[in-house]
């Protein structure tokens, strides 16, 4: 009996205990399992380690995310591929381009790439705290500072085109500003370019002068003497290429290469550059039109800048063409029609009147050592003796003639053309043309008279006020 009642008593005992204070296990309450801390993320691992319990559904919609956005609980932790910018995911928290890691107990996927501040959007340059294991990625402003977007753009400037020329090619790297053309100005004047301070770009291409000069070539620095007669600015901004022998390319390449000629201005570049560089004003303004100092690539920029803004147009032969029949002479409508009929217009070809390509017209080429021309550039035998056409607008201003300034008058030129050229073993065949077409002394005239009237209006300058 006795033994019956204590095993009632220790079977209530037991049901008590089971009912009361005994734990159920996890799984039976409804709680997933822990995640553990070492292995692998899985879809089931979102909860953290050190939370005893999952929140709620509500719960976890109230609570910002800072691993995964709250509306993908399924997700698994971020691995190297849940590193691309969450750009793609939508998510109730700020927008970021790297998926934040969860925090320090987040399993090592997540602990590999680097934590990311909220505010990165708004400081993309800043350091990170660690290196990202996918290096490939940057960030969204990757440029450092005093890059050329952080740069002044200065007041944009306008190019007036003259009657009769074509729109004006502008390089995408060297926008037209008043602060650039204003700098190039300065620059295209200064003498302190050269090395001895007694040569500008002024010297040899003279406003005064049709932005050219009139000796047959030019001297340069300690009074040397050059080979080649300096060519005219107006119009250059045209030019598929630069100097009699094309040896540059563009304005940019052309403005730097007079500063390290010996027999020019007879500098280096990189002495040129500490020159202005201890100007004061001059390093101001280079940094009010580039954002940077005084270097090579912007001083080139400044001057050609300037150069771009030295057009003529508006001309007789403008007018006319316009519709003024009056704006010609009678001699310059003769010598308009043997220009175009003699196969003159076939290399100085409207309405720039040149084709800037590269002929050999004989010029010079009876001299003990004549001058290679283009081959000097490309090499070339067949370049031998060869030089670029040269403009004709203006050309009745800018006399001596020839790359040599052989030809005095504009006369003398006319002639050495309407025959065809100078005999020599690389005369270029395209001045058969011209040859064939025996231009007769009386049309020579009217020829002359016709190119004067390719004159037109161009800026005069007067030197600035330098720093």
């Amino acid at each position: 009996m006795l033994q019956k009642t204590l095993s009632r008593w220790l079977v209530c005992l037991v049901a008590v205990a089971f009912l009361t204070g005994c734990p159920k296990p996890a799984t039976e309450r409804g709680q997933k399992p822990a995640a553990h801390t070492t292995g692998p993320a899985t879809a089931e691992a979102a909860p953290s380690a050190t939370q005893p319990a999952a929140p709620s559904t509500t719960e976890q919609a109230a609570q910002p995310s800072e691993a995964q956005p709250a509306e993908q609980p399924s997700q698994a932790a971020p691995s190297e591929e849940a590193a691309k910018p969450e750009a793609q995911q939508p998510a109730p928290a700020p927008t970021q381009q790297e998926a934040m890691p969860a925090p320090e107990t987040t399993p090592p996927a997540a602990e590999s790439q680097p934590a990311q501040p909220a505010a990165q959007q708004e400081s993309a340059e800043k350091p990170k705290g660690e290196v990202s294991s996918q290096p490939a990625e940057k960030p969204a402003d990757p440029q450092p500072a005093g890059a050329q977007s952080a740069a002044p753009q200065g007041t944009p400037y306008e190019v007036k085109v003259p009657l009769g020329l074509p729109p004006l090619p502008i390089p995408e790297d060297n926008p037209m500003t008043v602060e650039k053309i204003e700098l190039g100005k300065m620059l295209y004047f200064d003498k302190r370019v050269s090395a001895d301070g007694s040569v500008s770009c002024a010297t040899c291409h003279d406003p005064n002068m049709a932005w050219a000069e009139h000796t047959p070539t030019s001297k340069g620095i300690h009074g040397q003497v050059g080979t080649r007669n300096a060519p005219t600015v107006i119009n250059a901004a045209y030019a598929t290429s630069q100097f009699w022998d094309g040896r540059a390319k563009t304005l940019e390449e052309q403005a730097l290469g007079p500063v390290a000629n010996p027999i020019e201005m007879g500098h280096t570049i990189e002495g040129m550059v500490q020159s202005l560089d201890g100007i004061p004003q001059y390093k101001e303004l280079f940094q009010k039109v580039f954002g940077t100092g005084v270097t090579p690539e912007n001083f080139a920029k400044a001057i050609a800048a300037f150069e771009r803004t030295v057009l003529s147009g508006n001309s007789p032969y403008d007018r006319y063409r316009a519709g003024d029949e009056n704006a010609l002479t009678e001699a310059q409508k003769r010598g308009l029609k043997v220009f175009e009929e003699s196969g003159c217009a076939d290399c100085h070809t409207p309405p720039l009147f040149s084709s800037y390509e590269f002929y050999n017209a004989g010029v010079g080429m009876n001299k003990e050592k004549p001058d290679e021309g283009r081959k000097a550039v490309t090499g070339k035998d067949e370049d031998f003796g060869k030089f670029r056409v040269p403009s004709l607008r203006e050309v009745a201003n800018t006399a001596p003639y020839f790359h040599d300034g052989s030809a005095a008058t504009l006369e003398e030129a006319v002639a050495v053309m309407a025959a065809g050229g100078i005999d020599n073993p690389h005369r270029s065949e395209e001045f058969d043309t011209v040859r064939e077409a025996k231009i007769t002394p009386e049309q020579q005239k009217d020829l002359v008279e016709f190119l004067k009237a390719l004159s037109g209006e161009y800026p005069k300058i007067e030197p600035p006020q330098l720093p």
